[in-house]
């Protein structure tokens, strides 16, 4: 869609200026938001740095804060860097092979009724809150680890939280990106690669993994930095089965502190030095949730340089042992014959055949061996993509049946759903209004916010403008900022700054914020689906821009548009940690009965009934019923999504 036929179509009445501007002004909210996170971050946490110092800060190995020991306190934030990085590095390696052969199962292997059933439940996956993993982590994980585990409770009883419960929890949660992303990549790689491949006479297996993975690899790389940066920004899975000490990791059985929980645990009762301490660790992870984001755009944008196919490095590889092999081979059996011959002439007339015997031999044994070793290549990536693409299936269906089974009888319990305040038991109703609440006043301020930016980038602006690049950009820098991060902005600025304190209005604009990028995406890629056709015979029925784009283009895209909206609004009902500094975590829930009310929604209710211990089948009922919500708004979406799919 070139300049949008913009000489024709540009209209000069005060109606279309103003709603100009307003879009306008709307696509600035996105760069707005990245200035305004991070003055106010590295206003509160800059200065905490060079009070405590440059060096002790990064490199102190001890996090001791003043209301704790008074005498000697110290604020070194090493262990949880290290901390981060072990749990990151554990969920890479978990989570990336099988991501990614999962991927190139679904791209080239998968038969395509098998695939409508896969892909929807990866999809799923996604969708899944953290507080419903870390919950499955502690009751499941965790006691498979216990009689490993380092850690030991007040009891002296091994708990099994550690680095490993963490990394394989992570490496669960990290699966629908690395798939995702990996899937679009593989897809992305034109077909004439792999024809090109089979009509050489190689298989479709060693087409895929020689010559469409390499040349998707760019792509696969931008999927693990973003799988990167969801594994070191998660916060409340972590936090419920690292183990949480603030000490260096050192083995995979002991636990660990993460940048994210070590805020998450601390903030609620941190005041002075130890509040700005922490929110200097924001600053951290900030920085670090940026390089990658940086890096995930350049490798996605600009790719790498091709290098030779993994087949083809595979029998390099293989090939130079042999290369040396035959050369010992002739030396030994050269200084043999001079040593048997006791003659120059008769070593070298028992050598010469000798040598032509074992080129001829070693010719043929190297021609087997390279069928060989390619048959058993084969037959090793097709069985990793079947089993990787089976782990992740099962591993999904395992968790939601744990769930269902386990916490369906508990919906039952008396008074779980209770509306009378006096109730003396746990009772989720109060929650699930809060959570209504919350997604009706995101919507409220995020939707209009977020389609009319993508109306301004589609329909206003040239394409590949400045502009454009820039509000993308600042629009995919937001959409890879940590819920903690979000969580201290809003606590900073919605809460402290603008007076809102804890409430459901501070919650619902720290969460507005959090769900620009996704409703301007989506609402982008249901614009541009629109035919330019339907563009050009409203203009020449002599309709204007903002007529056009409000009769014919959004009615037309409204189905791209509601898909995205109910991926906001299952994103809000997930969320649990920016809510948590923002809109409250009442130890008994209440009804709010206006915006300025604390509130505590059903993910903060389900961890902190979690944290008590003594809620189990309260928790299991609360994860029943954030299940079911997942479910019915994956249906609806993907409802909308086929039916968009249709028109």
């Amino acid at each position: 869609m070139s300049d949008r036929l913009s000489a024709i179509t540009r209209d000069k009445k005060p109606k279309e200026i103003i709603m100009s501007f307003v879009f306008f002004i709307c696509a600035c909210v996105s760069i707005l938001a990245i200035i305004t996170i991070a003055m106010f971050l590295f206003t509160g946490g800059v200065p905490a740095i060079r009070e405590i110092g440059v060096i002790e800060f990064f490199t102190g190995t001890r996090w001791a804060p003043d209301n704790v020991y008074p005498a000697t306190p110290y604020y070194g934030v090493l262990p949880m860097i290290a901390g981060s990085a072990a749990i990151t590095l554990g969920a890479i390696v978990i989570g990336v092979p099988i991501g990614v052969f999962s991927a190139i199962f679904l791209a080239y292997i998968c038969p395509k009724r098998l695939y409508k059933v896969i892909k929807p439940i990866i999809n799923l996956l996604a969708g899944i809150p953290s507080v419903v993993y870390g919950f499955f982590g502690m009751v499941v994980i965790v006691p498979l680890l216990r009689p490993f585990a380092e850690n030991v409770d007040a009891a002296g009883i091994p708990t099994g939280n550690s680095i490993l419960a963490a990394s394989i929890l992570l490496g669960i949660m990290i699966l629908p990106v690395v798939i995702g992303i990996s899937e679009s990549a593989i897809r992305a790689v034109p077909k004439h690669y792999l024809e090109g491949a089979l009509a050489l006479g190689t298989n479709k297996i060693r087409a895929v993994f020689s010559v469409i993975v390499p040349a998707a690899k760019s792509g696969i790389f931008a999927a693990v930095v973003l799988g990167i940066g969801r594994a070191v920004g998660e916060t409340m899975a972590v936090n419920m089965v690292a183990g949480n000490q603030s000490r260096m990791p050192i083995h995979l059985f002991r636990g660990a502190r993460s940048l994210t929980a070590n805020i998450v645990m601390e903030m609620p009762y941190a005041y002075g030095l130890h509040r700005d301490a922490l929110t200097a660790s924001g600053v951290v992870l900030l920085l670090f949730i940026l390089i990658i984001n940086v890096a995930f755009l350049f490798l996605v944008k600009r790719g790498i340089d091709r290098r030779e196919g993994v087949m083809t490095k595979f029998l390099d590889v293989m090939s130079k042992p042999l290369s040396i092999l035959k050369w010992v081979l002739l030396l030994v059996v050269f200084w043999l014959g001079i040593y048997f011959g006791n003659m120059w002439i008769s070593g070298i007339a028992i050598l010469v055949p000798l040598l032509y015997f074992l080129k001829r031999l070693y010719s043929l044994l190297s021609q087997k061996l390279i069928l060989i070793i390619d048959k058993i290549w084969n037959v090793t990536c097709h069985s990793f993509t079947w089993i990787f693409a089976a782990v992740t299936v099962v591993t999904l269906g395992f968790i939601i049946f744990h769930i269902l089974s386990n916490g369906f009888v508990y919906l039952a319990t008396p008074g779980l759903f209770s509306t009378d305040p006096s109730n003396p038991g746990i009772s989720l109703f109060p929650s699930i209004v809060s959570t209504v609440l919350m997604v009706a006043l995101v919507l409220v301020i995020s939707v209009p916010i977020g389609v009319f930016s993508a109306v301004f980038l589609v329909e206003y602006m040239k394409v590949g403008s400045r502009f454009v690049v820039i509000v993308r950009s600042a629009a995919e820098i937001l959409a890879g900022i940590p819920s903690i991060v979000y969580g201290l902005f809003g606590m900073m600025f919605f809460r402290v700054f603008l007076g809102l304190g804890l409430s459901v209005l501070s919650g619902a604009l720290t969460m507005s914020i959090m769900m620009l990028p996704l409703i301007i995406r989506s609402t982008e890629e249901a614009l541009k689906s629109v035919p330019d056709t339907y563009r050009e015979a409203s203009f020449g029925l002599g309709a204007g821009k903002l007529r056009t784009v409000m009769n014919i283009v959004l009615p037309n895209a409204m189905p791209g548009i509601l898909a995205g909206v109910i991926l906001a609004i299952g994103r809000v009902v997930g969320e649990s940690a920016a809510l948590i500094f923002t809109a409250g975590a009442l130890q008994v829930p209440r009804i709010p009965t206006s915006v300025f009310d604390t509130a505590s929604t059903l993910t903060v209710q389900m961890w902190q009934l979690s944290n008590y211990g003594r809620y189990v089948n309260e928790t299991y009922a609360a994860a029943v019923v954030l299940l079911i919500i997942v479910l019915m708004l994956n249906g609806v979406s993907g409802l909308i999504a086929r039916k968009f799919s249709k028109t």
